[in-house]
């Protein structure tokens, strides 16, 4: 094997001995192929299938932005729809005043009704709503011990069913009075549902921001 730097001198000799032409020649291919490679190959080959492909994606896009506005007004008037209900369900949910005034106001149904209202006191029982209108919603009871007559008690039961609020009946247990078998007493659970106040609200969020805390530094 020949020694490095002797290879090195013969490939020195080998270039000197080589004709000008040939280098012009040489040099000329190469600048020949260079310019075919960037104005043929690249194009034919990377560009335009780059170029087919983001055309056939924009065509694509532009198909699916045509079947999104075709639909454009069912989902308006649905949003419309919707969107009047949500209004119309959140105006009756019950604010602090109208919490003060439920136990009048249903006095006043029942006493509208020719029903008594024997007793009432706050449910002890906690309901809370599912995550995340926890934050939001409260729902607060009331139990009432009434009495009057069958159809009577039936006619409560309609008015705080139909009443403009979110006030629903949770159970009824009606037993006959054996004093006055004409006349019923009735156990009434009644639930509302009241707009969280915001110190509530802020409370939660620092209870759980508290706690996530927590767990992070447990993790660590």
């Amino acid at each position: 094997m020949k020694p490095l730097n002797l290879l090195f001198a013969e490939v020195i000799a080998f270039l000197k001995s080589v004709d000008k032409k040939v280098w012009v020649a040489g040099v000329l291919c190469t600048i020949g192929f260079f310019l075919v490679v960037v104005f043929l190959v690249i194009p034919a080959w990377i560009e335009r299938p780059m170029l087919r492909r983001d055309i056939q994606s924009m065509e694509t896009q532009i198909r699916q932005v045509n079947d999104l506005n075709k639909k454009r007004p069912e989902w308006e008037e649905n949003q419309k729809v919707f969107g009047s209900l949500i209004e119309s369900t959140r105006a009756r949910v019950f604010t602090d005043e109208e919490m003060d005034m439920l136990l009048g106001s249903t006095s006043k149904m029942a006493s509208e009704s020719r029903v008594e209202v024997l007793a009432s006191k706050p449910l002890t029982e906690k309901v809370a709503f599912a995550a995340p209108y926890h934050l939001i919603y409260q729902p607060r009871g009331y139990e009432f011990t009434v009495q009057g007559g069958y159809h009577d008690l039936g006619n409560l039961m309609s008015r705080i069913e139909s009443h403009g609020k979110l006030l629903r009946i949770q159970s009824l247990e009606i037993v006959p009075d054996k004093k006055t078998p004409e006349r019923h007493i009735a156990e009434l659970k009644l639930w509302a549902i009241l707009k969280a106040p915001p110190q509530v609200v802020l409370l939660t969020k620092a209870k759980k921001v508290a706690n996530v805390g927590k767990v992070a530094h447990v993790k660590k």
